[in-house]
Order: structure tokens, then sequence, then C-alpha cells
């Protein structure tokens, strides 16, 4: 089948993007840590936190911690740590989140470097999200505000309306594992494609 209207390209990327996947943090479940990673290893100096949930609260260490809500229900801070194994808890009403990471050299097994995005210090929630009229937190599809979309039609086989929902595939705020996939190669085409 040709797709050969603008809007039906674009309501067929929507209808992909709502029945195979999601924006990390807008799942199922009432809270989400974004960045660090679970089992996360980062060098020495400041961790960038990102979570969302209603009515959260931050742990690190067992003590609270105070962050910045650039939108309701989201939290962000970095995070001053010292050398060692760390861990970040979130809780809000029925629900709890743990994960664990470790900043300094040589990390215990398991624990994978953490690639942050965007890798530049500085970078604002408010350029990739907004509010829409409702009032709720949306991604504003800022992908293309930085990276060159002539450079990802070579090695994606998708049109630029799908190209544009980059958190189908891609964990937006950074990933142990190589170009922030949330899924293996192998099964990311299985959740949309037979």
């Amino acid at each position: 089948m040709i797709i050969a209207s603008s809007p039906v390209r674009f309501l067929f990327a929507v209808s992909l993007a709502l029945t195979c996947g999601r924006m990390p943090g807008a799942d199922d479940e009432g809270g989400k840590i974004l960045r660090p990673a679970d089992n996360s290893w980062h060098q020495v100096g400041p961790v960038d936190l990102v979570a969302t949930a209603e009515s959260g609260k931050l742990q690190l260490d067992g003590a609270a911690i105070q962050a910045e809500q650039p939108f309701p229900n989201v939290f962000h801070t970095t995070l001053k740590v010292s050398p060692g194994l760390h861990s970040v808890v979130l809780t809000w009403q029925g629900g709890r989140k743990e994960l664990r990471f470790f900043v300094g050299a040589n990390p215990p097994a398991g624990f994978l470097p953490f690639r942050q995005h965007p890798p530049v210090p500085g970078v604002q929630c408010t350029q990739c999200h907004g509010l829409n009229a409702r009032g709720r937190f949306v991604f504003k599809s800022g992908c293309f505000d930085c990276h060159q979309r002539a450079g990802f039609a070579k090695i994606h086989t998708h049109e630029p309306a799908v190209l544009e929902q980059c958190g189908i595939c891609h964990n937006a705020h950074g990933s142990t594992v190589k170009a922030h996939l949330l899924h293996s190669k192998e099964n990311a085409c299985k959740i949309c494609h037979n």
C-alpha cells in the first residue's frame, strides 16, 4: 500500500506511535526514573537525575533530596555524589522505584557506562518538552532541532513522520546501551511489524 497524502502519513505515524511504543516515562506505571539508568557507571562528577511521578518524592542513599519541577510531576536535579555505589528511590502513592548507580573507577560487575543524552550541559527540559493545551506534559518532537534529518534517513527505513517519534525505539534521556536503544535491534522491528 502506498500512502500518498501527507495527512494520511501523519495519521499513520500517530497511530503507529500509539500502537507500538511510548515515550519513556509515559508508561502504565505511576512513576519512572529516566536518568540515571539502573546499574549504570558514571565518571566522577555530578550525576543528572530526571524522574516522573504524581506527587513523587526522591531519596539518595536514604536521604531526601529536593529537585526542581520544570513541569508538573517531573523532577530534575544534579546530584553531587562521592565515588562509590549509590541508590536512588522514587516513591509516590501506591508505588516505589529504586535503582543503583556507581561513580568512579572500577565499577562492580554488571555496571555499564552511562551515555547521557543530550550530552551537552545546560540543555533545558523545555528544549524537548512542553505543556499541551490541556496542561499535560508532552514531547515536542524536537530531535531534529539538533540532529540532521538527512543523516537519520540513511540509517533508518521509516518515513520522516515516523522518525520524529524517536521515543518508540530510543531513550531520549540516556542509556547504557549503544544508540540509546530501548530494545535490541533483533526485537525492535517486531514490536510494530510481524
